[in-house]
């Protein structure tokens, strides 16, 4: 299989693939941010999760496009310079710790999901602000820690003028590949799986008498029925994406069809970007709270181009927005 760097198809269309997605990735998911931030009803815990993987989704996006985008702007330099350069900026080690607290986000909200619709009535699973203040720092750490060993070992390849993964045994290549693709990828998706099958089986399939609930359990219910399909699809699209990438990498330590370098091997990076820059997408398609405001956010940043200012006093009236909506949408997730 031809090497990435000896390629010219293959630069330019992962290139150009990269470079579309890096600017979705970045605006989609710095739009998820705002609405966290700058919406009092938005800041619940489930939706500080999901800003948290905004953030860890941007730092992909940001930290791939060193190696696979400005690479063909500037000579990469060898050397200890060049292999300093690989392991902070271009060898997308930054990129790879943002992708980990994704992962272990993900994982969380699972069990979130798993907690509130199993037990709703309880609070061992509830995730209050004094535990959210020791899950998101765990997130970035775990990251950190998983992703340590690239920091130490990727070295620029002045032969294949790319960065490379040079260990200087064979078995901890494999070992490190081994761990990665378990911790990363493999127990991820087993824990998501089985948790978000009870949580789907649950919500969908158990027969349960609706007229032992009130409008407003009922009401409960349908958001409950929404915020799950919203995290069940971004999990189901998680594990298509790294579930690919971590075979790929593991076929490339384990076996002689191709190895690390190769354009499988690299496409896979398009694969996670691709992955943290569909996220935004699908909050706005299943999410109805989540894609009203984003629409607000876009036509006050269109109307404030427009007029050459933005006035917090356009603001449209929120209290009127609400009135025109059922109860149970401006609660969205806020108790769930």
């Amino acid at each position: 299989m031809p090497k990435y760097t000896e390629s010219v198809p293959a630069q330019i269309g992962i290139t150009t693939a990269n470079s579309i997605l890096a600017v979705l990735n970045v605006v989609g998911n710095s739009l998820v941010c705002l609405v966290v931030i700058r919406h009092q009803d938005m800041r619940t815990s489930i939706n500080y999760l999901l800003m948290n993987l905004a953030v860890a989704d941007m730092l992909v996006g940001l930290f791939f496009t060193p190696q696979y985008i400005f690479k063909h702007m500037f000579t990469h330099p060898g050397g200890l310079a060049g292999n300093v350069l690989c392991r902070l900026l271009t060898g997308s080690n930054v990129a790879w710790v943002g992708g980990a607290a994704s992962v272990f986000t993900l994982v969380v909200i699972a069990i979130e999901r798993y907690s509130a619709v199993m037990d709703p009535f309880g609070n061992k699973g509830r995730l209050t602000k004094r535990r959210l203040k020791v899950i998101i720092p765990m997130s970035w750490i775990f990251g950190l820690v998983i992703n340590f060993p690239g920091f130490v070992v990727k070295n620029f390849d002045e032969k294949a003028k790319f960065c490379i993964r040079r260990y200087s045994e064979q078995w901890m290549a494999k070992t490190y590949t081994l761990i990665w693709f378990l911790a990363l990828a493999f127990f991820p998706v087993v824990i998501m799986g089985a948790l978000y099958f009870r949580v789907v089986y649950t919500l969908w399939f158990q027969r349960v008498e609706h007229s032992a609930f009130d409008c407003r359990q009922q009401g409960v219910l349908r958001v409950r029925k929404r915020v799950t399909l919203m995290v069940v699809t971004v999990s189901v699209i998680f594990a298509m994406c790294w579930m690919s990438g971590g075979i790929t990498y593991l076929v490339a330590f384990f076996s002689p069809v191709f190895g690390a370098g190769d354009v499988a091997y690299v496409t896979q990076s398009t694969v996670v970007m691709f992955n943290s820059a569909i996220n935004p997408i699908v909050y706005a398609l299943v999410n109805q709270q989540f894609s009203r405001k984003i629409k607000y956010m876009m036509c006050c940043g269109c109307q404030s181009i427009s007029n050459g200012i933005h006035s917090a006093t356009e603001e449209p009236n929120m209290q009127h927005i609400n009135e025109i909506l059922p109860p149970m949408q401006q609660t969205e997730d806020t108790q769930l």
